[in-house]
């Protein structure tokens, strides 16, 4: 039973060079007892018939080796098949009656199982969340020539310390790593072997990082298994991650020729753990408006979200003079209150739950209210501008802790609820047809950039333009009929009029 145990706990910490001599040396003491149990009962003087002694006899040796095989057998069955599953890349998917993925990653730490389980949906929101604010780093230490004393991997995830739940969150979701505090920064880490094998790598071998961090994944994964497999005690070994940590230097803030574009998987999941990271909730005057923002060597990436939303404009901006070391970037911004209302802020839930799982979840909220009173036209009274832009000093830079010394005059929570409610009790300035929007109590359509989809009854064929203007340039209508049209749904010079 010695060997027994001895593999049995060696397969839960995933020592798999223990389990098997464990099971080995358990196979063997079972054939030699069996063995020398038959000879026994070859050389015996007498016989299970011959008295109660005899029945006991055989009864009971008979029955020990019976139950100590097929316990032998059992537990090699088990052992040699979860052996299996971990050579498999680490990591087992499993498919429920929801039909939803689960990935099964070894726990070292929970003595009573020897998996536990991630959702496919934490993990798109995790990978896009790292694409976002992760890191992969590699730390030489005596380096000289072409070698050195000590190497160490570590993935981290750093961020503001009023976001320390979102860390906690992965953390105990992970069953790895651990958090560590800086003055107003908080810092996510693993860093030992065991968890960046069988944890942090099987998960972006499982769903890949979309971003240019891809680059790095790869670099950091093959230095990792060099530890694994011992090959960095050796100088070749050491060549290799020396040469690891250089290309991950060399590629830093760089457009990397990307093999990863036929790769890029946008999920709403994935989206949601990348705007928790990368994404603002803001308004331009009194206009909502949504953006990502990064540096330009995301281009790929963002051109897919834009795909992938189809909604938006990908802007690339310049260098900032101002600003030392600034880079140009790349901006999806989508401020359009019908792709807002319709596309967007659906992407954002699932089953009314939010998705997001930062601090930007409260910004999130708070824009919802900036929406709402937009599009309605509460904003183009007094009480609505100034509820407007007492919201805001609760949202973005003014949440932080650290900002306390911009909100002197802020207006608190509990007064913007009360008089939000006063502000909905009276008559809103827009009325809302059909989705479309008017002026109240008139056929005069609030002014927006919208598409007008024109349809020619004769052959069917649609076309879609950009403005009214453009519409009835193109057609040499005038601008008050195609709003007449609209309105009313009348058809004209055989086309039809619709707004998208």
């Amino acid at each position: 039973m010695v060997t027994v145990t001895y593999a049995h706990h060696s397969i839960i910490q995933g020592n798999r060079k223990g389990a098997l001599y464990g099971l080995v040396y358990t196979i063997i003491l079972a054939v030699l007892f069996t063995a020398l149990q038959g000879i026994e009962y070859t050389v015996s003087s007498f016989t299970i018939s011959d008295g109660i002694y005899g029945s006991c006899f055989y009864f009971g040796t008979g029955f020990h080796g019976l139950i100590f095989i097929n316990v032998a057998l059992f537990i090699y069955i088990y052992i040699i098949f979860n052996i299996k599953e971990i050579q498999k890349n680490e990591i087992e998917i499993m498919d429920n009656k929801n039909e939803t993925l689960l990935v099964s990653v070894p726990s070292y730490r929970n003595k009573e199982a020897n998996f536990y389980y991630l959702d496919k949906s934490f993990i798109e929101w995790f990978v896009g969340f790292v694409d976002s604010e992760g890191n992969f780093n590699i730390k030489i230490t005596g380096l000289k020539d072409k070698t050195f004393k000590n190497v160490q991997f570590t993935f981290q995830i750093g961020l503001h310390k009023d976001d320390i739940k979102v860390l906690e969150y992965i953390m105990n979701t992970l069953k790895c790593g651990h958090i560590s505090k800086s003055k107003d920064r908080i810092n996510y880490f693993v860093n030992d072997l065991h968890s960046l094998l069988y944890i942090i790598i099987p998960i972006f071998d499982y769903f890949n990082l979309n971003s240019s961090k891809y680059h790095h994944f790869l670099l950091f994964k093959k230095a990792v298994f060099l530890s694994k497999d011992k090959s960095h005690l050796s100088e070749k070994g050491k060549i290799n991650i020396i040469n690891s940590q250089k290309d991950m230097k060399n590629m830093t803030g760089k457009w990397v020729p990307s093999s990863i574009i036929n790769k890029i998987n946008i999920t709403k999941y994935w989206l949601a753990g990348f705007i928790d990271g990368d994404g603002t909730f803001s308004t331009n005057k009194f206009v909502p408006r949504f953006k990502i923002e990064n540096h330009v060597k995301e281009l790929e990436l963002y051109n897919k979200i834009k795909e992938f939303v189809n909604v938006g404009n990908v802007i690339i901006t310049n260098s900032r003079i101002n600003r030392i070391n600034s880079n140009p970037t790349i901006v999806l911004e989508i401020n359009k209150i019908k792709e807002l209302k319709e596309i967007l802020i659906p992407l954002m839930y699932n089953d009314n739950y939010i998705l997001l799982k930062s601090l930007k979840v409260d910004d999130f909220n708070y824009w919802l209210i900036l929406v709402d009173i937009y599009y309605r036209g509460y904003h183009t009274v007094s009480e609505g501008k100034y509820l407007f832009n007492a919201i805001k000093l609760h949202m973005n830079k003014y949440r932080l802790t650290t900002n306390i010394h911009l909100l002197k005059n802020r207006v608190h929570i509990c007064d913007i609820e009360y008089l939000l409610k006063k502000l909905y009790l009276s008559e809103s300035p827009y009325e809302i047809k059909n989705g479309i929007r008017y002026y109240i109590n008139t056929n005069k359509l609030v002014s927006e950039v919208t598409s007008i989809v024109v349809i020619n009854n004769i052959n069917e064929s649609n076309v879609v333009y950009n403005s009214i203007s453009d519409c009835a340039k193109n057609l040499n209508i005038s601008r008050n009929k195609i709003k007449h049209c609209l309105i009313t749904g009348e058809s004209y010079k055989n086309y039809s009029f619709i707004l998208s």
